[in-house]
């Protein structure tokens, strides 16, 4: 995934890319990070939630 974020940052910031190079990014780029099934979503969101309430916890935000 890092790596996929990193082509996504060079395509995006670099206003000299190669317009070819560009679109051949955005067909392979799927085959990196493929998109989550709607599973795998509410799973991720359902972690991200679980996470973010225990760093609150943590840091005494949640009262």
């Amino acid at each position: 995934m890092v790596m996929a974020n990193m082509f996504d940052l060079m395509i995006e910031s670099n206003p000299n890319i190669n317009p070819a190079l560009a679109s051949r990014w955005q067909t392979l780029r799927p085959t990196f990070i493929p998109d989550p099934t709607p599973e795998e979503h509410a799973d991720l969101e359902q972690r991200a939630d679980e996470h973010s309430s225990d760093f609150f916890d943590e840091i005494n935000l949640n009262a």
